[in-house]
């Protein structure tokens, strides 16, 4: 039975839809960015009504700058909805409650993923998920659906990755077979099996728990399991469909000696290389974040070890971010109580930015970094930053940001609390995950989407960085 949700009523100023450039001075350099708002909550709605002020809680951006995200709407009728933004031109994908009596009312729709060609895949009543192509909606997963290996799907995880060609990988509950828990895939015509507790890992044993997960462009996925009965108690495991690769596994013995014992989630690129920070055994440290592609294993930081520009690595915190180039995005904390954000390989580590150190684009300086960052393919990091108050002008009207860079030498602020952008001063950026929900914060090659509020509004907006040419031509 389909069902409308029902929330407040809320009807705010709308922030006006523009595009427009904003200078920041960067130290020598002067950059300009280009601020594009996406939607605000008041906004009107494509289906009518307006987006109310518990939109957006995911939005996601490819590479031709499509923006996918969800809304409450606050109608006629009220209902959620996911809308995907292309150009200039905003559409509803799916709507939890529909006007219009000949199309399709889905309950709760939300959690959208939008690929590179522009497919959009959401969730539906949190369990179901469906793919659209603007034109043609498909059920990926429905509960009640076989398992590709008998039995039948009656639950998931609440982790749900998609990859950029629309297929979707979990967790699921299995009933009606010997196995109770199996890492499926699925792309929309086949379903495929990558692990299930009634196969014997290749540690041997058996899997007793599957759990995080992460998924490339080549349909493998790596995820974390907890094992019994075989040469190791926890691992990350690589699979496609078939044999399954261990990358790292407690007791394993790493390149540099180490013994490792436990993990976080896993990351994985196109190349199959899979990051994870784990815990250490019987070595001098405790924790560190790894590489490993299922041969090689190699240690992109340490805790006690050397950080690029002095003091010794402490905590790991956060996930970290993993690119096709082998790079690994990451927070840590130092010995001398100060924090950072870094970016590694295999051969060296660049520090991106230090607590206490200069902010580019301001007269303050660094004082904590948020767990919202990402990666991009070319190098660069898109992270949150606190300065600290106090010192240089800086006060809690304009102590938050939003930097991009490969370095702490190209370092550039995007955008800062206290900005006009649209005429409405920014008042909020979303600082930490656990705070913001769902997915605050995106990037492709040249820009970042991110969510913030202008006093009672909140809005998507996606920020990009002019070439010299670009930029030239907006002055002009």
């Amino acid at each position: 039975m389909k069902r409308a949700i029902g929330y407040p009523m809320l009807l705010l100023p709308a922030l006006v839809v523009p595009s427009f450039a904003q200078m920041f001075s960067t130290g020598a350099a002067t950059s300009k960015v280009r601020h594009t708002i996406v939607a605000a909550s008041g906004g009107t709605a494509p289906v009518g009504g307006n987006y109310s002020l518990l939109s957006f809680l995911n939005a996601t951006l490819n590479a031709r700058h499509g923006v996918a995200f969800d809304a409450f709407v606050t109608g006629p009728p009220p209902t959620p909805g996911v809308f995907v933004r292309e150009g200039n031109r905003t559409s509803a994908i799916a709507l939890g409650v529909n006007p219009d009596p000949t199309a399709p009312s889905f309950g709760f729709v939300s959690s959208p993923v939008i690929t590179r060609n522009g497919d959009v895949v959401f969730d539906v009543n949190f369990s179901d998920v469906f793919r659209s192509d603007g034109k043609k909606i498909v059920p990926l997963l429905r509960l009640g659906d076989p398992a590709p290996d008998g039995g039948t799907v009656t639950s998931r995880g609440q982790e749900r990755v998609v990859n950029d060609h629309g297929a979707i990988a979990f967790v699921a509950t299995v009933s009606g077979a010997a196995a109770t828990q199996a890492v499926l895939r699925i792309d929309g015509t086949h379903a495929t099996t990558i692990a299930r507790n009634d196969i014997a890992p290749p540690t041997g044993g058996r899997f007793t728990s599957l759990l995080g997960l992460d998924m490339n462009d080549l349909g493998q996925v790596a995820f974390k399991s907890e094992m019994t009965g075989g040469s190791a108690d926890q691992g990350i495991f690589r699979g496609e469909g078939g044999h399954l690769t261990p990358v790292f596994v407690a007791n394993q013995i790493t390149s540099g000696g180490e013994m490792f014992e436990d993990f976080s989630a896993p990351t994985i690129n196109a190349h199959g290389q899979v990051a994870a920070i784990c815990l250490l055994k019987n070595s001098a440290s405790r924790v560190g974040l790894f590489l490993g592609d299922g041969t090689e294993t190699v240690a992109i930081a340490l805790d006690g070890r050397p950080a690029p520009k002095g003091g010794n690595y402490r905590i790991f915190t956060g996930t970290a971010r993993l690119n096709d180039r082998g790079e690994v995005a990451f927070q840590a904390r130092l010995s001398d109580a100060f924090s950072g954000m870094f970016r590694g390989n295999r051969k060296r580590t660049t520090t991106l930015a230090l607590a206490g150190t200069k902010a580019p684009g301001t007269t303050g300086t660094f004082e904590s970094f948020g767990d919202v960052f990402e990666l991009g393919i070319d190098g660069r990091v898109a992270f949150t930053a606190k300065l600290a108050t106090g010192m240089g002008g800086v006060d809690s009207s304009n102590n938050t940001g939003i930097w991009m860079g490969t370095s702490d030498e190209d370092l550039q602020l995007l955008v800062r609390t206290g900005a006009v952008i649209g005429g409405n001063v920014l008042t909020d950026l979303r600082f930490a995950g656990a705070s913001a929900g769902g997915h605050p914060l995106a990037v492709d090659e040249d820009s970042v989407l991110w969510r913030g509020s202008f006093g009672p509004v909140n809005a998507l907006v996606v920020s990009r960085i002019l070439g010299d040419h670009e930029a030239a031509h907006n002055e002009n």
